[in-house]
């Protein structure tokens, strides 16, 4: 048992090595899904109709326009100004720094979205709670059934 454990050791590491020399020779393949790496008009693209189909699903009413129009705004990706370097700060402190900017961001888009579901009716409420349950989440039942054991 122990004389075949050392062959088949080097023979694993050899088609270990010769696929990643072969791997390296391959031409890289594109990536699927560029995320914000995208080309900003696309995702600029993507955005309105995502809106537009919320709009459309939510069925805004004319008095309710304004607070939609706040809303999306408040939704639009902002370029963060970059703070002026201080070049006595720790990387703990530099990260906090960065964490409380994202924060202050984030509760201006929940401060927006709550004036904005105020405004809605208990149905469009409905609507928008279904469409903005976390990703993942089964349609439908809200549980997924336990595995059977057997």
């Amino acid at each position: 048992m122990t004389k075949l454990i050392k062959p088949l050791l080097v023979a694993g590491l050899l088609l270990a090595g010769s696929a990643s020399a072969y791997a390296d020779d391959a031409p890289a393949a594109a990536p699927q899904h560029k995320g914000w790496h995208m080309d900003p008009a696309k995702r600029e693209e993507m955005r309105a109709k995502h809106l537009q189909m919320l709009h459309d699903k939510l069925k805004i009413q004319p008095q309710q326009e304004a607070a939609w129009q706040t809303f999306t705004a408040s939704m639009k990706p902002q370029k963060m100004a970059k703070p002026p370097m201080n070049e006595n700060e720790t990387a703990p402190e530099k990260m906090e720094r960065m964490m409380q900017r994202h924060q202050d961001a984030m509760q201006k888009h929940l401060d927006a979205l709550k004036t904005f579901y105020a405004q809605l009716t208990p149905e469009q409420q409905k609507t928008m709670d279904h469409l903005h349950r976390p990703h993942g989440k089964p349609h439908g039942k809200s549980e997924m059934p336990a595995p059977a054991n057997g």
